[in-house]
């Protein structure tokens, strides 16, 4: 099990401006913006499991790409989610300035490079996309989305073996991966299969099936996924799969990182936020 370190050295929240700047000193540009959401994630896991995901994949990443971490961003782009109680949405374009003005602060001191990783998958992408797409386009600087379904898909597609009925909401991928960060925040006295995914929307990680691209409404959703919240197999989970979805997950991510780092940069610096 690895619980997330939120004490840790290199979080930017944990450090004094001078330790930030030190980093700059020796050369460092590089920060990483946990991205998650809070919601429902059945009756067996926490509503921060997105959020979760994101800090513990940039724990792991930031040690070997030599990154700083950025505060979390707990809310994302996620109406259909308002049907259970407790779950929360932020508007698409709040997310996208969020993003914007998280970076552009950053580079009045120097930062270059931004790596967003998004722990609440298809929902928040494309806010995240158009974010980055934005510093990119108008300040030079380099901003991508690091998305745990893009990156170990060789490990996942062998854990999984085409079984798309651990991919869906709060099922076993979500649950294997929530048990390695901290098991103890989820309850496997809960754990209850529910019959598989058929919902007709597309989704990024997609092994047969044809979808079309549709986002449901908190109606919708709540009757898709039932009292529960959830639609798939839950108890494929273990902390073992957990963790090798993890490492496969932050090994990508890392290398994706270290290899961008070389890229050249023409960096037109942002005024400060008024």
């Amino acid at each position: 099990m690895r619980k997330i370190n939120i004490y840790g050295n290199r979080w930017l929240q944990n450090m004094t401006w001078t330790e930030s700047q030190a980093y700059l000193d020796r050369g460092g540009r590089s920060v990483i913006i946990p991205c998650g959401q809070t919601e429902q994630h059945g009756p067996h896991l926490p509503m921060g499991t997105d959020t979760y995901v994101a800090m513990s994949l940039a724990q792991t990443v930031a040690e070997v790409a030599d990154t700083l971490i950025a505060p979390p961003v707990w809310l994302g782009w996620a109406p259909r989610m308002i049907a259970y109680p407790g779950s929360m949405t932020i508007r698409a374009e709040t997310l996208i300035e969020m993003i914007i003005d998280m970076c552009e602060s950053l580079m009045v001191h120097g930062f270059e490079r931004f790596y967003i990783i998004n722990g609440h998958r298809r929902e928040n992408l494309p806010p995240l996309e158009i974010a980055c797409t934005r510093i990119r386009y108008q300040t030079g600087a380099l901003a991508a989305v690091l998305d745990p379904s893009y990156f170990g898909m060789e490990e996942q597609l062998r854990l999984s073996e085409e079984n798309r009925n651990i991919q869906s909401h709060a099922c076993g991928i979500e649950t294997a991966h929530m048990m390695y960060i901290n098991q103890s925040l989820v309850d496997e006295e809960k754990f209850k299969d529910s019959p598989p995914e058929l919902m007709p929307n597309i989704d990024h990680f997609v092994l047969v099936n044809d979808h079309a691209s549709y986002y449901a409404t908190p109606q919708e959703f709540q009757e898709y996924c039932g009292k529960d919240g959830i639609r798939g197999e839950v108890t494929w989970a273990t902390v073992a799969r957990g963790e090798a979805l993890h490492n496969a997950m932050a090994k990508g991510m890392a290398e994706y990182i270290i290899q961008s780092q070389k890229m050249p940069l023409q960096i037109s610096v942002p005024c400060p936020i008024a």
